[in-house]
């Protein structure tokens, strides 16, 4: 399961987080009775499901009836005890129909009693059966997702609804929408449309037998064995998955899908999309070989099963899903030639692709233990990219990760491997994700490269086809590195929160004085074991000092010689926690012109901003706008447009060089948008230039800045690009728009609105509330705020309830009436975190 939705929600939340925050954690010896904000309730212990059965293969014939929303399902299930004797067998199954169940002896049925509560079927035994004995069973049913949707609610972020069977059709909405079917087992809805023992600790090789109209292609785990046409006009297609694989990743899809194909070595690699993207697929998807590739070589564990697919369906209820053999991405991962210039899901297709081996071959025994899914997930992320395109992209993507991280520990901080959860719900956070990729990255750091992936191929061999815990990962890398890292995993996997660090250092005769305090809440939060780098920064030359930092308060003592013009704490850039260290304006610029890594120089930069008109400053930043690494770039050319002493016109010429020259989309576009804050009319020349780039992002970004210049052909240039749907261009429009007051506009935003349900909704959604706020027509006014008022209450996606209930806010302060309405709206908020913001806006 991918943290792509996690991660949208965080990018709009997120205000003002960072690594170099500057936030001094409180201090608990002011109360005794001070308990910090981030504290979670003590929830009961819950362990991996105990094993009573385990089923060894599992057969399913299905055919669905789509007016009805339902599936016909024949499920053939072979089964034992799976260590002590039992005498009633006991399957999840959520709210079916059963026709009949029938033991089967050979070629013979006999029809058996059984009882069943809407969640569990229960068939008593006429006599125990030991873990010797095998049984079948022949289970006829109907599926009915719908029914179970009525009677249960999900909330969480990864992962939107949990009815496990999703029947796509055209709507009033969206009169064009193909008719898909499609499933989504994670982490316990597979039981929505097939008997079993939906749990992650159990394992079953599967058999399925797919029957519907010829016209519409299916896939599933394994590989296709056969297709048979039926006198009705349907066929069968007979899909086999023969090495064992837990419930949840169990799937099937069925549409009207353009199916391209590929291969890696001797593996068919197939990419199933809508028709109109047939031609794109290599350009999504293309990667993919050489990622398998990758990731083999990088594992020293060949990619293990039978195939790899791709399929994007629409209305998917999370960002993509880890199916073995056949992952599902959600419908924005289709684009077209052009948007890939400027955006692709490439890391999402890298964390679906190695959850191959981590939570498909290898598997969490039970949520709690996620991580050893998730975690390995995210950093393949950081992997794919370190590789393909350099260290600084991959420590940009890490810097993100921590960022989601700490706003997210703002008001929950636990442990990445934790019993005492809320829910399975619970443990899809930026936990398990974000935050456990980057603790893998401190690990590879700690062990050494050979190392860590010597110890992750032991780890897969080892346990291959079985389920895990935390302790089979860490026994892994005492296997193969001879050293006892409880301390590690104790301090990282098993306890809360993350070491802040206030680092201070003088010299003295000839003497380096470093100071290290660890001002954590150690009350809640472990005092921390950090084996740390120090980088010593000479003229020509650099030292490294390794430390290891265990105590509250520690000073550290280097006999240097030569003046020290810049240092690094934590030089290798690794370490998940805030570190707060008081340098000199000139240390600072010293450690962007010697500083290798990506985050080093940011650190810099992000300092300096405040410090424009010292001396050498802006010239550090006019240096950073040739920078190897395009946000480094960007950073410094947002940066030196508010330089109040320098010279305005080099900034410009800096601006409009960067706008038609930079080798970066993004940069190049930023630099556009920073040239028409000011109305530049000299650069009508680029802007037009770029309203015709291949790239969206410098077409729109040229068009809002030729809009803003009030040019006389401003209509006429808005309808070159009104019936484009790429939301760069639509969010441009939608920001242009929001300063009109004509009734016209409202339409349109709300047409947007219903057209878009994907990550941009939410600021096409805060154009239209400032539209609305703007409007001195009370009429209108108040049509618009209560359409918001709808959008926040019932739309289906989280952000976009968020932005409307924004967007209702600043209205109320206009028109108080509105006020009780944000209570009406947090009351019937269903998302946690959602919630959670809304009580602390009280």
């Amino acid at each position: 399961m991918n943290k792509i939705l996690i991660a949208f929600l965080t990018l709009y939340l997120l205000v003002g987080c960072s690594i170099f925050k500057k936030k001094k954690e409180v201090d608990t010896s002011e109360s005794e009775n001070y308990v910090p904000n981030w504290v979670q309730p003590k929830y009961t212990y819950k362990p991996s499901r105990t094993r009573e059965i385990d089923i060894l293969h599992t057969k399913l014939e299905v055919n669905f009836d789509w007016k009805a929303k339902t599936m016909n399902g024949k499920a053939t299930l072979t089964l034992k005890p799976y260590y002590y004797p039992i005498d009633t067998i006991k399957i999840d199954a959520k709210s079916f129909i059963i026709n009949k169940i029938e033991i089967l002896n050979g070629t013979e049925k006999s029809k058996v009693d059984f009882k069943y509560d809407n969640k569990k079927i229960s068939i008593p035994l006429s006599k125990k059966l030991t873990k010797d004995d095998k049984i079948t069973y022949f289970i006829d049913y109907v599926a009915q997702p719908e029914v179970y949707k009525k009677t249960n609610t999900v909330s969480g972020i990864a992962i939107t609804d949990d009815k496990g069977l999703y029947f796509i059709v055209p709507d009033s909405l969206n009169p064009d929408k193909p008719y898909q079917i499609w499933t989504q087992g994670e982490p316990e809805s597979s039981s929505c449309w097939f008997p079993t023992i939906d749990s992650p600790n159990e394992k079953s090789t599967q058999e399925m037998y797919i029957t519907v109209d010829k016209k519409y292609k299916t896939l599933s785990n394994g590989e296709l064995v056969y297709s048979t046409e039926n006198q009705d006009g349907t066929r069968t297609d007979y899909w086999k998955q023969t090495l064992p694989h837990a419930p949840y990743l169990f799937m099937l899809a069925i549409g009207d899908f353009a199916i391209i194909k590929d291969k890696w070595r001797n593996i068919d690699v197939n990419y199933y999309v809508e028709p109109k993207f047939e031609k794109h697929a290599k350009k999504i998807f293309g990667n993919t070989p050489e990622m398998i590739e990758f990731y083999s070589k990088k594992l020293n564990y060949p990619y293990p099963w039978a195939k790899y697919s791709s399929i994007v369906v629409r209305d998917y209820v999370s960002g993509a899903m880890e199916n073995t053999s056949a992952t599902v991405f959600m419908e924005q991962v289709q684009r077209t030639d052009r948007e890939l210039l400027d955006m692709s899901y490439e890391s999402v297709l890298a964390h679906e692709l190695f959850h191959h081996w981590f939570g498909d071959l290898v598997t969490c025994e039970s949520w709690a233990n996620l991580p050893l899914n998730e975690s390995f997930a995210d950093y393949s992320e950081y992997l794919w990219e370190e590789y393909k395109y350099g260290k600084d992209a991959a420590d940009y993507l890490r810097q993100n990760s921590l960022d989601q991280y700490f706003w997210e520990a703002e008001s929950k901080r636990v442990p990445l491997i934790r019993y005492r959860n809320k829910d399975i719900e619970d443990m899809f956070d930026s936990h398990s994700y974000a935050k456990g990729g980057t603790i893998l990255h401190m690990l590879r750091n700690y062990v050494g490269d050979e190392a860590f992936f010597e110890s992750l191929s032991l780890y897969l061999k080892t346990n291959a086809y079985k389920t895990v815990e935390i302790h089979n990962l860490r026994l892994a890398f005492e296997e193969t590195t001879g050293e006892d890292l409880n301390w590690f995993f104790n301090q990282w996997f098993l306890s809360p929160g993350h070491p802040v660090l206030y680092v201070n250092h003088m010299v003295e005769n000839s003497k380096l004085k470093l100071t290290v305090n660890q001002a954590q809440d150690s009350v809640y939060t472990p005092i921390y074991k950090l084996p740390i780098t120090v980088s010593l920064y000479f003229a020509g030359k650099k030292e490294d000092k390794n430390i290891v930092i265990n105590q509250a308060n520690q000073q550290f003592e280097f006999d240097i010689s030569g003046n020290l013009e810049a240092i690094n704490f934590d030089s290798k850039a690794q370490l998940t926690g805030k570190i707060s260290h008081i340098k000199s304006t000139q240390e600072f610029i010293n450690q962007y012109y010697k500083s290798e890594k990506y985050l080093h120089k940011y650190e810099a930069l992000y300092d300096l901003r405040s410090k424009l008109d010292s001396a050498g400053v802006f010239d550090v930043f006019v240096k950073a706008t040739e920078d190897g690494f395009w946000k480094l770039r960007e950073m410094a050319l947002e940066t030196i447009v508010s330089a109040k002493k320098q010279d305005t016109a080099k900034v410009t010429l800096i601006l409009a060089n960067k706008a038609e020259f930079d080798k970066n989309k993004t940069v190049k576009a930023t630099a556009i948008a920073l040239l028409a804050e000011k109305k530049r009319q000299n650069y009508v020349s680029i802007y037009e230039k770029g309203m015709q780039d291949s790239s969206y992002q410098m077409a729109a970004k040229s068009l809002l800045a030729y809009l803003k210049l009030d040019a006389n052909n401003a209509t006429e240039k808005i309808k070159q690009f009104e019936n484009e749907k790429n939301m760069e261009i639509v969010l441009a429009l939608a920001e242009y728009y929001s300063a009109k007051k004509d009734s016209i506009y409202a339409a349109w935003y709300s047409n947007k609105i219903k057209e878009n349900n994907g990550e941009n909704i939410y600021s096409l959604i805060q154009h239209y509330g400032t539209y609305t706020s703007k409007q001195k027509d009370t009429t209108l006014q108040k049509k618009c705020a209560n359409e918001l008022v709808v959008l926040a209450k019932t739309h289906k996606s989280p952000w976009a309830r968020y932005a409307a209930y924004q967007c209702v806010t600043q209205i109320s302060v206009i028109d108080t009436t509105y006020k009780p309405i944000l209570k009406e709206i947090a009351k019937g908020e269903t998302h946690e975190r959602l919630k959670q913001i809304y009580d602390d806006a009280k």
